[in-house]
């Protein structure tokens, strides 16, 4: 009969199991490498930027109305001002700031570099995904509003330079925001979809 299946002897090894989506698989896998650096090239440059503004005396910062600089003072910009000649509230209000607009950031890439993994693992609709999706909303939402908090805290303290409290990323945030939503639901759906299809086999 052709529906007959010969089981292995009990000493005879199984046959691995193929290989589901493998370039899904290998393709995460990169990018898992390559958040990770993400990752660590934020901190680093998070941790720069505060050592420098509260351990160093300001060298090397810069602030203008609607821009931040690092290094030497800007060339033609008007109204750039070493971050080092801000009283201390100042600065410490900026550090926050600053400090406010990463942790998002940082949170965003965190949790997508944990769906990448699941993904690089062959793990493709699984329950956890679209709450990932929403946690990486819900950051990026975070990430579009920090500069208004931050803004708000550095005007308290009074002395800002930099007003800028809206950007363009943060319109951009929202739209991603958006967008990962309806993806969330998209992939929720799959996954109703594939456990109806596994309950029929």
């Amino acid at each position: 009969m052709s529906n007959v299946v010969v089981l292995p002897h009990r000493d005879e090894p199984l046959p691995p199991a193929p290989d589901e989506h493998p370039v899904l698989r290998r393709w995460a896998r990169r990018a898992v490498r390559l958040v990770t650096a993400i990752i660590g090239l934020t901190v680093v440059f998070t941790a720069a930027v505060l050592a420098l503004g509260l351990v160093f005396q300001g060298a090397f910062l810069w602030l203008s109305p609607g821009a931040s600089f690092i290094g030497g003072r800007p060339e033609g910009v008007e109204g750039a001002v070493p971050f080092g000649v801000l009283p201390w509230p100042t600065r410490l209000a900026y550090a926050a700031n600053f400090t406010v607009n990463q942790i998002p950031i940082l949170a965003v890439l965190y949790d997508l570099r944990a769906l990448l993994r699941d993904l690089a693992a062959g793990t493709v609709f699984a329950e956890g995904h679209a709450y990932r999706l929403r946690r990486i909303a819900f950051w990026l939402l975070a990430c579009a509003a920090a500069p208004i908090l931050g803004q708000v805290l550095v005007r308290t303290v009074g002395h800002a330079v930099d007003l800028a409290w809206f950007r363009t990323s943060s319109l951009h945030a929202l739209l991603l925001a958006a967008l990962l939503i309806v993806l969330a639901e998209l992939v929720r759906a799959g996954q109703m979809i594939k456990h109806d299809r596994d309950g029929f086999v």
